[in-house]
């Protein structure tokens, strides 16, 4: 372990007036140096001191925390939050903590509530913020919002608790520690996609979580963080069956916790084709939590599965209440349930009973909220195409590539051309497409195409698409798609082709 003094520069100025209760940003990183600039720029003048404590950065965090005055402590990671959050408290000589992580911002219309604080004695609670977690930093997108305690005052005996999903608490009293509500906001990026790959943070969550799951098996809040870092991971069964045990184990007991447990196992039976256990589980999560939106929304997917799609619509109509008027009244709560998610549930039932109309008047509600949503794009172009309003389904399929630039929209976009434009469109699009395609894509487009091109005599521009699949990757694996696709055309002739294109080539 070693300590760095601090640069020597302060975020707010002393003396400012109101400051009686000095604040200390305490934080934890670890090659933050995409994100700390940010974190630290958010909450310049309005804390009066940054303490941080570097678990082994390789990249330039630790100068740019000095650059910003901090106090810097190096240590060595533990795999324990909690023992890594409290070195961080231990630098701070401020009446008030506030913690933040890197991928963290402060809002910047909760400045001014934050700076408040500072002329309010510490009275032994902690305050509750809500932090706003975005799925997808560029479009702006909040996938949930979740209520946290992050400011507290300055006790020795008020430390963290916890390896992972770690809490605030006094080191003599059993529980979280006592807060107070307020309407300071954060704003969270480390959940958008891009950072959970490029940080491996699943994978770090459930080695962690799993850990001290297996030291304390009989601990709900340890099975309820295993269960929810399996869920993150994609180990869906994990999740499952250790949901379960925490339903099990919160029996007849308050915890907080017990409803978001519920509502994500219904999901799960839900994703597994089991809707009447999670019409049960749902239920038993509203009975708990009526204005839940998570509950409502995970009983009209039961619904669905059990073929009550009336009353699916109800339960959907309800979550959009719930989240629109109650979402701050619940810990965490799936922001994207009253946005969109429960409009395009409803919009599938829907389409289920072939009212596509109504269906697509229900998404492109939605989308007048979530213009840039994969899923309402896909699912109005679906609808349209069902309705027969073709260049509407071609228009929407596009804007799924347009937008995402990947290998899914340009699938969806392709496949709709196929099955609706000319041999000169689907040359075209193929064209369009092919810069995110990967090789396997690449083959099976580029051969259906030429296969397009030889229904309309077009023999030469057949000849060469099928040259470029065989200048995909292995040349042999190209010539197996053309003879596969010849097959499945009923087209025999691709093979003449291909073997006049094989001498060119």
């Amino acid at each position: 372990m070693s300590r760095r003094k601090p640069a020597g520069r302060r975020t707010s100025p002393a003396g400012q007036s109101g400051a009686i209760y000095p604040l200390s940003l305490c934080m934890i990183v670890r090659d933050e140096e995409r994100f700390l600039r940010d974190a630290l720029t958010s909450v310049e003048g309005v804390v009066d001191e940054i303490c941080i404590v570097d678990t082994g950065s390789t990249d330039g965090t630790v100068a740019l925390a000095e650059s910003f005055g901090s106090k810097l402590e190096v240590v060595t990671w533990r795999d324990d939050f909690a023992w890594a959050r409290n070195q961080a408290l231990a630098l701070a000589t401020g009446a008030w903590i506030f913690v933040l992580d890197a991928d963290e911002r402060l809002a910047p219309e909760s400045r001014e509530l934050l700076r408040a604080l500072r002329g309010v004695k510490p009275d032994g609670r902690g305050r509750w913020i809500r932090c706003r977690n975005y799925n997808d930093a560029e479009l702006k997108t909040v996938a949930s919002t979740n209520a946290i305690v992050r400011i507290f005052p300055n006790d020795p005996a008020i430390r963290y608790r916890g390896t992972l999903h770690e809490y605030i608490a006094r080191t003599s009293v059993d529980g979280p520690l006592p807060a107070e509500r307020t309407p300071i906001e954060i704003v969270h990026h480390g959940y958008t996609h891009n950072v959970m790959s490029s940080r491996l943070k699943a994978e770090r969550n459930l080695r962690v979580s799993r850990a001290a799951f297996e030291a304390a098996p009989g601990d709900p809040v340890l099975v309820y963080n295993y269960a929810m870092s399996a869920l993150l991971a994609g180990e869906n069964e994990i999740a499952r069956e250790q949901l379960e045990r925490v339903i099990s184990l919160t029996a007849g007991t308050p915890r907080g916790f017990r409803p978001m447990a519920l509502s994500k196992l219904a999901g799960l039976y839900v994703d597994a084709a089991r809707p009447a256990d999670a019409l049960r589980v749902a239920d038993e999560c509203i009975a708990i939590v009526g204005s839940y939106p998570d509950g409502h929304f995970a009983r009209g997917r039961a619904l669905i599965g059990l073929g009550r799609y009336d009353e699916a619509r109800a339960s959907f109509e309800e979550s959009i209440r719930a989240g629109s008027s109650t979402a701050f009244e619940h810990f965490v709560v799936d922001d994207e349930i009253a946005t969109w998610k429960a409009h395009n549930e409803i919009g599938g039932t829907f389409v289920i009973e072939r009212r596509f109309a109504e269906a697509r008047q229900r998404l492109e509600l939605a989308l007048k909220v979530r213009p840039k949503e994969r899923t309402l794009l896909l699912n109005v172009a679906r609808c349209c195409e069902a309705q027969g309003d073709l260049s509407a389904a071609l228009a929407n399929f596009r804007a799924v590539l347009e937008t995402f630039q990947d290998e899914p929209g340009a699938i969806e976009y392709v496949n709709y051309v196929f099955r609706h434009e000319s041999a000169d469109g689907v040359l075209a699009a193929v064209e369009t497409a092919l810069p995110v395609l990967g090789d396997d894509y690449r083959r099976a487009f580029l051969t259906s195409a030429a296969a397009a091109m030889l229904r309309v005599q077009r023999r030469a521009e057949a000849a060469g698409l099928l040259r470029q699949v065989l200048a995909v990757g292995d040349e042999s694996a190209g010539r197996a798609v053309i003879q596969a696709l010849a097959q499945h055309y009923k087209q025999p002739e691709l093979n003449d082709v291909l073997a006049g294109a094989e001498n060119a080539h």
